[in-house]
């Protein structure tokens, strides 16, 4: 559907009409203006022109959308070239602007460097030598990459710390809006749209215009009006409806269809995978996704581009997003806190195939008061085991673990391969472990409550204990942590990187990058890894809201992906090792409490006494 409001409407000038009309020879000033009106009025061949990329009908249109108004916001499904469309916006902004400062922004770097890198390959591509021309000085810092042309620049950054608040641009594109904190977005982005980039011309015109004014020569009346030329471009997949981007989405919609609102500055296009060319699209990729139903919420917000309430799965995303700390500590840590305490959850898989199962770990601070959880650390990786018994190495080196829980499956494996590594001299820091059934009921749980007692010890690291993913142990662990969810027992701290004073609290912290950093991501920076800890944490809810549970026709449980996420083998493909590293963690927690609490119990046993 398209729909453009009345006042969105005026009259325009048919540039290709006027083309027409043209006869003779043009002296060349006139030349040059009538071929900027003529591209300028024609992305699509203006684009193929100059890189040799052909733009399909809807793509022209979102363009145009974002070339013409101040607030553009494509809410789009998979693969219906959001990050395409935008990269090609930036280099036709720039050249039809000369002068415009574009700054590309997004939840982590990476993301924002997406956008820089889909222009850098349209321009290198063949066919695209005058688009190559256009371009300047390029820098690639750790922290910034930027390329100047036309008399303007095109600037990936992080969106975090102090550094951004220094930076000048009159074209904001915000990648993955949805990920975006809501105050980042007002105190932080909007700004930037305020003051325009010619500020100093402007004086001048005024400064003028007030002395031809006191002077009769002018009227009040005929001052010149500057245009806003500031833009913000907001880019993401669907949502959920109580998150910042569906409310953002909701008051733009609003003020293009309110009549009363006189404002005519907003663009949004909305559109899932039926609304584009059939041949832009995979169609096995669609049938598959399609196998889990077309109304299943994953499929609608994905590919369909509708928001979903989010309460419709075992673990409802809207309750874990109101257990997510928002700018309070603890946030995402690299090391532990002084005086807290921490336990581990294991997800051990030492397959490295790329569409393998990511090996997973979890870190929760505890509440002791309260006798709670907080997920502040998360792990998830392929590679080596050698990887993974590093990374292990970290945690234990930075955070005051005193509790482990390891998956059964490979839990031998894992620890073995940690105690004989070079990271453990001698027996006394070797991980050692205790027995305990955690699933037992009644006078068998004080009994391995007592017999736990007697074993563990955090002086000599006997705090490791593996866990039988049995029936009942997975269908009460799942039970126990939707209702800590449901009941806010259970919480995730708040991100580090869209907190100022938390980013630059993390970033002075000297951390051993050669053992958090594998060799498949050797090119990550420090911010890379602060903005990854962000979004694993995002991640773990997001697997968690992905669960179905269903019981077969014998009764068993279980907790699982839809089935046709279950069957994709891409290297991108849903997982779930997060979500059942946050199971394992929050039982921990429980275990943990319980054991402690039995060691601080006094002797119930017979006590002599004396009678006289």
């Amino acid at each position: 559907m398209w729909y453009c409001p009345d006042k969105y409407k005026k009259i325009i000038t048919n540039v290709n009409d006027e083309m027409l009309k043209l006869e003779g020879s043009l002296k060349e000033r006139d030349a040059r203006i009538s071929l900027a009106k003529f591209l300028r009025a024609n992305i699509g061949i203006t684009t193929e022109l100059i890189s040799g990329i052909k733009l399909a009908p809807y793509q022209e249109i979102m363009i145009k959308g974002m070339m013409n108004r101040n607030f553009s916001m494509l809410v789009l499904g998979r693969g219906l070239s959001k990050s395409f469309s935008a990269s090609v916006f930036c280099f036709l902004q720039c050249i039809f602007e000369p002068g415009t400062k574009i700054l590309i922004a997004g939840p982590t770097f990476r993301t924002a460097r997406n956008i820089f890198n889909n222009i850098e390959k349209f321009s290198e591509a063949k066919g695209a030598e005058l688009l190559f021309q256009c371009f300047g000085a390029k820098s690639r810092r750790g922290d910034e990459f930027s390329w100047d042309i036309n008399g303007g620049s095109i600037k990936a950054i992080p969106l975090n710390g102090e550094k951004i608040r220094g930076f000048r641009a009159n074209v904001l594109v915000l990648d993955e809006f949805l990920l975006l904190p809501e105050d980042i977005i007002k105190n932080v982005l909007m700004p930037f749209l305020v003051a325009p980039q010619n500020i100093k011309e402007r004086m001048e015109i005024r400064e003028e215009e007030d002395r031809l004014i006191a002077r009769g020569v002018m009227k009040e009346e005929d001052r010149v009006v500057f245009p806003n030329n500031s833009k913000m471009i907001a880019l993401s997949s669907a949502s959920y409806t109580f998150e910042n981007l569906y409310k953002t989405y909701q008051d733009w919609t609003n003020k293009i269809t309110n009549d009363s609102i006189l404002d005519s500055k907003y663009f949004v296009t909305q559109m899932g995978y039926e609304a584009v060319p059939q041949d832009m699209i995979d169609k096995n990729i669609i049938e598959e996704a399609q196998n889990g139903g077309t109304s299943n919420s994953s499929f609608l917000r994905e590919y369909c581009a509708q928001f979903t309430d989010g309460s419709d799965s075992y673990f409802s995303f809207r309750k874990m997003e109101e257990c997510t700390l928002k700018s309070e500590k603890p946030h995402t840590l690299i090391r532990g806190s002084s005086g807290k305490k921490y336990v581990l959850a294991v997800d051990p898989n030492f397959n490295d195939s790329p569409s393998a199962d990511y090996f997973a770990m979890a870190v929760m601070e505890l509440d002791e008061e309260k006798k709670q959880g907080i997920l502040v650390h998360c792990y998830a990786g392929l590679g080596g085991l050698s990887n993974h018994v590093k990374y292990l190495h970290y945690i234990l080196t930075n955070f005051n673990i005193v509790m482990m829980i390891v998956d059964n499956a490979g839990a031998d494996i894992f620890l073995d391969s940690y105690n004989n590594s070079e990271f453990v001299k001698n027996d006394s820091e070797k991980l050692k472990v205790f027995e305990f059934n955690s699933v037992a009921e009644g006078a068998d749980y004080e009994a391995e409550l007592r017999k736990a007692r007697s074993q563990y010890n955090q002086e000599n690291r006997r705090i490791a204990f593996p866990q039988v993913f049995e029936s009942e142990f997975i269908r009460r662990a799942n039970e126990k942590l939707q209702g800590d969810i449901d009941f806010k027992r259970v919480w995730f701290a708040s991100n580090t990187c869209g907190d100022e004073s938390f980013f630059n609290e993390s970033s002075s912290a000297k951390v051993p990058l050669d053992l958090i950093i594998p060799e498949s991501k050797k090119d990550w920076s420090f911010i890379d890894f602060l903005e990854e800890l962000d979004n694993l944490i995002y991640q773990t809810k997001k697997q968690c809201a992905l669960v179905e549970f269903s019981t077969t026709a014998r009764g068993n449980q279980s907790f699982e992906l839809p089935q046709h996420l279950k069957r994709s083998n891409s290297p991108n493909r849903a997982r779930k090792d997060n979500y059942t590293a946050l199971v394992l963690s929050n039982w921990l927690v429980k275990c943990y409490f319980d054991i402690t609490k039995t060691l601080e119990k006094k002797n119930d046993g017979f006590s002599p006494m004396m009678i006289y």
